[in-house]
């Protein structure tokens, strides 16, 4: 990365909450966004810790709710500590997401989201198109494409991402992704994890990843999501 400062670590941030929506998924600890929103009134808080072995940390709290404001819409708040060289930053944001299209076995939603900077006051503007692939009942695959702007450098970037979805158990679910962005940030990044689901409403994830702040590290989150 040849970001500065705390925009060093929004940057790389930028990387996992943007391409990375996202964190969905956006409000997940996986990265690659699925074409998928609750019911409306349905609610969530989704938070997780990603720790890596050069010291790097990412700590997120998402609460989100879905509403109808003519259609389904699915709103996320975001806060988040994100720690790289050493140098911290805190990071709050918002995303919209709603669906554009659901056709049985394919689905294509939109996520607008903002990212800014609490202290000093720059922000990173994001939208992605989430593609959900239903290839069987316990298996998707989610394609993601999308664009960054960061206000720091001026500059855009191209976001893509895709992963895999098995539910191989009851209560089970292994998924695998790969994601990245154009310019600063471009070598691919990956993550593979496990996802428990003792009950309808909480999941927990821990999940394996490797370079996702564009740093040669490797790296654990652990999850946890509560629906109500």
């Amino acid at each position: 990365m040849h970001l500065g400062g705390s925009w060093r670590a929004i940057g790389a941030s930028a990387g996992i909450l943007a391409c990375v929506s996202m964190p969905a998924r956006a409000a997940e600890p996986y990265v690659v966004d699925d074409a998928s929103i609750g019911d409306v009134g349905e609610c969530q808080v989704i938070s997780w810790v990603s720790v890596a072995s050069n010291g790097d940390f990412i700590g997120t709290t998402q609460p989100a709710c879905v509403v109808r404001l003519g259609a389904p819409v699915e709103l996320t708040a975001s806060v988040n500590a994100v720690r790289t060289d050493g140098e911290w930053a805190g990071l709050a944001g918002l995303q919209i997401k709603f669906i554009l299209l659901s056709l049985g076995h394919l689905a294509i939603a939109l996520v607008v989201s903002d990212l800014a900077d609490a202290t000093n006051k720059e922000h990173l503007a994001f939208v992605n198109v989430p593609y959900t692939i239903k290839m069987s009942d316990d298996m998707r695959v989610n394609i993601n494409t999308g664009w960054l702007f960061k206000s720091e450098s001026d500059t855009s970037h191209f976001t893509w991402g895709g992963g895999v979805e098995w539910d191989f158990a009851k209560s089970w679910t292994l998924t695998a992704e790969v994601f990245g962005e154009t310019g600063t940030l471009s070598e691919p990044r990956m993550q593979a994890g496990l996802r428990y689901t003792p009950m309808k409403s909480v999941d927990v994830d821990i999940i394996y990843g490797h370079n996702i702040l564009g740093e040669h590290a490797n790296w654990i989150t652990a999850g946890l999501t509560v629906r109500f």
